[in-house]
């Protein structure tokens, strides 16, 4: 199954991240990282996010 992330953010903008544009992620300190390889794609501060959702699409 194909999965997506869902990031709403505090401005009211939603990020959806496709499968294929990321392989994995990750909570470092107050951020959600976006990683794509070796490649970090997205990084938001938790400080500017509502909620996040990995679920399959």
């Amino acid at each position: 199954m194909e999965k997506v992330i869902v990031i709403v953010l505090k401005n009211g903008h939603r990020v959806v991240w496709e499968q294929a544009e990321w392989s994995d992620y990750a909570y470092v300190g107050k951020a959600f990282i976006v990683k794509n390889g070796n490649d970090w794609v997205g990084i938001y501060n938790f400080d500017s996010i509502i909620s996040v959702i990995v679920k399959e699409k």
